[in-house]
């Protein structure tokens, strides 16, 4: 069941019509008098109120002062659901999946459960949410899945029964990132992946350590993915794919100068085009984009350290940053995002 917000959150977020009302369901509710709980929440559903349809949906699945219909339940949640309610997309993700209340559709299944994984909240409930809904997404998919992790990070690897692969890079690039991203495509390879697509989940990090991974990727002619905002040294890393993939709206690419010293105010933009990681740079984007490479040093030359410029969607294109963008409701689980 959902709890009753603080009574001003409410009155700022549903209004008083609701506010009230809401309160009186949550009362109902712990007294046992599921009956009066209901009376007071079905109204607010059908006004729209996402966290009453929740409620509203748990009282017809679990057959509590009403009785039992998997249907109603499955109607309540949808609309929850649609709305943005984690929990309510979670629930309606397992109920398409199971074939209760709703025909049996591991599509909308799939999609619901990427909904969740893609919710901005992050937290704890919301973090173990996602961490079922993956689970859950990767059992249907018929996943196998292995994880090595690393210092603030980890490489997630999963290989799908027609033999596509992706490694996930999920946290900052580090040494240690460079160190594991052996072991991961070894780890890749026992498990039958020849060659796995790379989903960059990043921040970024040493730029040392992004132009190692990068000339591995681009060696291996491996193709690299985001999905949200890759900078930095996880944009080098991008940059080497041999096909270069943004997936969905919120994907994009963040180019700057690279810099020395710490992060604040000891922290120095290598500005001059004759240092070495200038230099260096420079050599490795015209390795791995040859016709574009000039174009994107420049960007990135233009743009001190302490700040940043995005590219995505038709921009990515015409400046052979990325090689495709992807709609957002791209299967990140079927063969058309994880190319062998």
């Amino acid at each position: 069941m959902k709890v009753a917000l603080p009574i001003v959150v409410a009155l700022l977020l549903a209004g008083p019509v609701y506010a009230a009302p809401f309160d009186d369901g949550v009362a109902a509710y712990d007294r046992g008098q599921y009956d009066k709980a209901l009376e007071a929440w079905l109204p607010l559903a059908q006004q729209g109120n996402a966290a009453a349809q929740f409620n509203v949906a748990g009282m017809y699945e679990k057959g509590t002062g009403v009785a039992q219909n998997p249907a109603e339940a499955a109607r309540w949640y949808l609309e929850a659901a649609k709305q943005g309610d984690l929990d309510a997309q979670l629930r309606i993700a397992v109920l398409y999946e199971d074939g209760t209340g709703v025909d049996k559709d591991t599509r909308a299944a799939r999609k619901w459960y990427q909904a969740v994984m893609n919710s901005r909240v992050s937290t704890r409930d919301a973090l173990a949410a996602k961490e079922k809904a993956r689970q859950r997404l990767s059992a249907l998919a018929g996943l196998t899945e292995k994880e090595i992790p690393y210092e603030l990070g980890r490489y997630a690897l999963v290989r799908a029964p027609d033999g596509a692969c992706v490694i996930a890079l999920q946290g900052p690039i580090g040494t240690e990132t460079r160190l594991k991203f052996g072991d991961a495509l070894d780890a890749a390879a026992a498990m039958g992946c020849a060659k796995p697509a790379l989903m960059l989940e990043s921040p970024g990090g040493g730029v040392i350590d992004g132009l190692a991974i990068g000339k591995e990727v681009h060696s291996r002619g491996l193709q690299t993915m985001t999905r949200y905002e890759c900078a930095s040294a996880c944009a080098l890393i991008f940059m080497a794919g041999a096909e270069r993939v943004l997936v969905g709206s919120r994907a994009k690419i963040g180019l700057h100068q690279a810099s020395t010293g710490r992060l604040g105010e000891d922290r120095r933009c290598s500005s001059v085009t004759d240092a070495n990681s200038v230099q260096e740079i420079k050599r490795y984007l015209l390795w791995v984009a040859p016709e574009k490479g000039a174009e994107v040093m420049k960007v990135i030359m233009d743009t001190p350290c302490r700040s940043i410029t995005w590219i995505d969607g038709a921009r990515s294109i015409a400046m052979g940053v990325a090689t495709r963008v992807d709609a957002e409701d791209v299967d990140l689980f079927g063969p058309k995002a994880m190319k062998r």
